[in-house]
């Protein structure tokens, strides 16, 4: 039998596939990238509590050999967050904790269905290539880190990323062409749309412009509410095979 969730009588959450679906618009569904999707169940196992930073990043990735930094686990979310507003949510159901985690909001109702696998799904012998299957991942199988932190504005966490990482659909439809930078294409993420926050993203781009020989493509993404950024500068767009380098940064407020 395999478990599914109905949340707040509004949308079906199949884990194993890693899907939304809105029951009153059956054909309004979203299927989440597989880290995203083990997220949403890690927060629906855990309701009525908090789950941190670093409780998501060792369930969710580490405990599958994946070594990723803070910067992947906020993409996810964003991924999450953008799917369950998609599929049908007017309010977000994920609260941020500042500076500790992620919880269900408290009025988040939820239900646990089974239903009896599809002949395909048992004749599956590993559940986590056949979820892989369905909803390719963002995040790295190979991943590099610094020996030590590179202090930028207060804190910029930096490490080099294998094309596998970003390489995916989801990443690229979160991103749009902004401006020019000298050699460097700059892209911001969807959510910055004023002026004043694309001169905020222009402003964590800037002390790269020197290195756009060699990483030419720039991808800024903000946090709404939260004193957050994250750059990443590839030798090749996202459309391509590339190798990028990552650099999240945090405000002091």
């Amino acid at each position: 039998m395999h478990k599914h969730y109905i949340i707040n009588g509004l949308v079906e959450f199949h884990p194993a596939a890693s899907t939304l679906r809105n029951l009153n618009n059956p054909d309004q569904v979203v299927v989440l990238n597989s880290p995203a999707g083990r997220c949403l169940l890690l927060l629906i196992e855990r309701v009525g509590s908090i789950v941190t930073q670093q409780e998501c990043m060792d369930i969710v990735w580490q405990r599958r050999g994946m070594l990723v930094s803070p910067n992947t686990y906020y993409q996810n979310i964003s991924i999450l967050r953008k799917g369950l507003k998609k599929v049908g949510f007017e309010t977000d159901p994920i609260v941020t904790i500042p500076r500790i985690g992620l919880t269900l909001a408290s009025d988040t109702q939820i239900t646990i269905k089974e239903t009896q696998p599809q002949a395909e799904e048992e004749g599956c012998a590993a559940p986590d290539v056949c979820e892989e299957a369905v909803a390719p991942t963002i995040s790295a199988r190979r991943f590099w880190l610094p020996g030590a932190l590179v202090v930028l504005l207060v804190l910029a966490g930096m490490s080099v990323i294998s094309h596998s990482l970003l390489h995916d659909s989801y990443f690229v439809d979160g991103y749009r062409f902004a401006m020019k930078m000298g050699e460097c294409q700059l892209y911001f993420s969807r959510d910055i749309e004023t002026q004043r926050d694309r001169d905020k993203a222009l402003s964590y781009a800037t002390p790269f412009k020197d290195q756009c020989a060699n990483y030419p493509w720039i991808y800024v993404s903000g946090y709404i509410l939260l004193p957050r950024a994250s750059v990443i500068r590839c030798d090749r767009p996202m459309t391509e095979p590339n190798r990028c380098m990552s650099d999240y940064f945090i405000e002091d407020r």
